[in-house]
């Protein structure tokens, strides 16, 4: 059986980090969405319909955020729960890397940290195997 402590603390960080910039940025959003779409309608170069139009756009931004980086913290827990296990290091570390990768893209790199953190849990995971599981043992002649 092999430790997998570095494994579990990257993927911990990450999922630490996934969850806290869902909360902050829907809090965020809803906290001041309405005082940011008042001043885009308060501004005399937009139109009713831009300013609702932009302002929607922002939110709808925000929501996507926050939707995806809490989709991507699920999965990190996924991930770490199947690590914990020990038995599932290779399902665990493909999850973590799927699950840097589309977060990454999905956000457009704005969640580059927990990315990197999930992407080298993940290869962590997969490469590292315990050492007596060799089974090209050399018999004696």
């Amino acid at each position: 059986m092999i430790k997998r402590t570095a494994e579990l603390v990257l993927g911990i960080i990450g999922v630490v980090f996934n969850a806290l910039s869902a909360i902050l940025v829907g809090v965020f959003v809803g906290a001041t969405g309405d005082y940011i779409a008042e001043d885009i309608r308060n501004d005399p170069e937009f139109t009713a319909e831009e300013a609702d139009i932009v302002s929607s756009f922002f939110g709808g931004i925000g929501w996507y955020y926050v939707i995806v980086s809490a989709i991507a913290a699920i999965l990190g827990v996924v991930a770490l729960v199947l690590l914990r296990r020990n038995s599932g290091s290779t399902v665990s570390g493909v999850i973590f890397i799927v699950t840097a990768v589309l977060s990454a893209l999905l956000t457009i790199f704005v969640a580059t940290v927990p990315a990197i953190l999930y992407l080298v849990a993940g290869i962590l995971a997969i490469t590292r195997k315990p050492i007596g599981t060799n089974d090209n043992k050399i018999e004696s002649y």
